[in-house]
C-alpha cells in the first residue's frame, strides 16, 4: 500500500470539506461559504488520510447527545465520508472508519449514527437502518374546522433569532421523551439563529410552552414548509395546527416533517381523503443508521423486565467481542460480562434490539443471529419495540 498517514484536526478541516463537496455537492460548490462557518463546528473532529503527503480521504466526527430508551447518551455522528476519485478502491474509507471507532471509544461515546450514501455499505460497519422520517402534505383548507374550536392558550410567532432561546429550551426538554432523538451541540444550533430565515411558532397555555414549530413560506399560494413540529401534549399539537389553518387563503399546501411513529391521518378527519393530501418518505437520503459503540456503557437505559445473556461478534469494535448479561433492575438496565451466553448475535442484531425497530424473526435472514421463540419473547420483554427518531441531520 502507498505511504499513508492519518491526521486529526479539531473542527471541520478545509481539506475534508473540499473532498465532501466534490462527493456530495454540485460542481463547483461554494466551499468558501462553508469554510466561513467553521466557528460553528469547532466541537467536531476531522480525520484526513494522506497518500504520499496528499489528502485523499476524510470523515468528520460530530458530538450529538442522543436519547436512547430514556437516557441521554454520548453519540458520535459520522459525516462527510469521502474519498477523491483518484484514490478510490483502496479501502481508505474503511481505514478511516476504524480510526473513528477508536476515537469514539477514547472519547467515551456509547452510540454512533450517520446518513449513508448506501445502507448496505455501512451495515458492514455495524450500523442498522432506522425507520424513515416522513412528510405530511395537505391543504390548509382541510383543517379550517379547527378555527371553530375555542382552545385554551394560544400561539405567538417570532423570528428564529428572537424565539431562539424558547425554541432551544423546549427542544432539549422534549428530547427527554423522544427515543432516538439527537440534538446538535449548542455551538452548532446557534448557526441556525444567526443564519435562518425561518419563523418560530410557540404554543403556550397558562405561561407554559406546550409546542414549537419552525417553518418558512415559499411564496403566495405556494407552501408552508415545517421543519420542526414538536409538542408536549395534544393541546400543543392542535394549537399549532389551528395556527396553520389561518393560512388557508395564503398558501396552497402545508408540508410537515413527522416522526416515524406519528400518524397525521388520525389528527383531523378528511385531511388526507382522496386527493386532499399525502404522506411521503424523505427524498434526499436513505434512512439514517445507528449502532452501539460500547456495550458495557449501556447501563441505566430504561427497559422492560427480565434478563438475557448474549455473545456478541463485532468486526470493527473488538472491545465488544464478549458475552454480556443484560438485566432489568426495576426497569433500569444493568450490564455485566459473563462466561455464559444463551445465544449469539452480531453487533447489528444487538443494535437493532436496543434501538427497537426490527422484527426479531428477520434476524436469521439478515445474518444477525438465530433466535429461538423463547429467546425472542425474553428480548421483547426486556427491550419493548420502539421507533427511533434521530432528528439531527448532518
Amino acid at each position: 500500500m502507498d505511504n499513508i498517514e492519518i491526521k486529526e484536526f479539531q473542527g471541520q478541516d478545509d481539506e475534508a470539506l473540499e473532498m465532501a463537496f466534490y462527493a456530495f455537492y454540485p460542481t463547483p460548490g461554494d466551499v468558501e461559504k462553508i469554510k466561513k462557518m467553521a466557528p460553528y463546528f469547532k466541537d467536531d473532529t476531522s480525520f484526513v488520510l494522506f497518500e504520499n503527503n496528499k489528502p485523499v480521504s476524510a470523515l468528520i466526527c460530530k458530538p450529538i447527545p442522543q436519547n436512547v430508551r430514556g437516557l441521554i447518551n454520548q453519540m458520535c455522528g459520522i459525516q462527510n465520508v469521502a474519498t477523491n476519485p483518484e484514490a478510490r478502491g483502496k479501502g481508505y474509507s474503511k481505514i478511516l472508519m476504524k480510526k473513528a471507532f477508536e476515537h469514539m471509544k477514547e472519547k467515551d461515546y456509547v452510540f454512533s449514527t450517520l446518513y449513508p450514501f448506501k445502507e448496505s455499505y455501512y451495515e458492514k460497519f455495524g450500523y442498522i437502518s432506522f425507520p424513515q422520517v416522513r412528510t405530511a402534505i395537505f391543504s390548509p383548507k382541510q383543517i379550517v374546522t379547527l378555527l371553530k374550536k375555542d382552545l385554551p392558550g394560544g400561539v405567538e410567532r417570532y423570528s428564529f433569532k428572537d424565539g431562539f432561546e424558547i425554541y432551544e429550551k423546549f427542544l432539549k426538554e422534549i428530547q427527554n421523551s423522544i427515543h432516538g432523538m439527537g440534538i446538535k451541540h449548542t455551538t452548532e444550533i446557534i448557526r441556525y439563529k444567526d443564519n435562518s430565515n425561518e419563523w418560530v411558532a410557540i404554543a403556550q397555555n397558562n405561561g407554559k410552552v406546550v409546542g414549537i414549530m419552525t417553518y418558512k413560506i415559499t411564496g403566495f399560494w405556494k407552501e408552508i414548509k415545517v421543519r420542526d413540529f414538536f409538542y408536549s401534549s395534544s393541546l400543543g399539537k392542535y394549537l399549532l395546527l389551528q395556527f396553520l389553518a389561518v393560512h388557508a387563503d395564503q398558501v396552497k399546501e402545508i408540508h410537515i416533517t413527522i416522526k416515524p411513529d406519528e400518524f397525521p391521518e388520525t389528527w383531523i378527519n378528511d385531511t388526507f381523503w382522496g386527493d386532499n393530501g399525502k404522506i411521503i418518505s424523505r427524498e434526499w437520503v436513505p434512512s439514517c443508521m445507528g449502532r452501539i459503540i460500547q456495550i458495557e456503557k449501556l447501563s441505566n437505559l430504561k427497559v422492560g423486565e427480565g434478563s438475557i445473556s448474549v455473545s456478541i461478534s463485532d468486526d470493527y469494535c473488538d472491545w465488544n467481542n464478549k458475552s454480556f448479561t443484560l438485566k432489568s433492575d426495576d426497569g433500569v438496565l444493568e450490564i455485566t460480562e459473563t462466561d455464559h451466553s444463551e445465544c449469539e448475535l452480531t453487533i447489528q442484531g444487538l443494535s437493532a434490539i436496543v434501538y427497537g425497530c426490527y422484527n426479531l424473526d428477520d434476524f436469521e435472514f439478515k445474518g444477525w443471529g438465530s433466535l429461538t421463540d423463547d429467546y425472542k419473547i425474553k428480548i421483547e420483554k426486556l427491550f419493548p419495540k420502539k421507533s427511533p427518531f434521530l432528528y439531527a441531520d448532518f
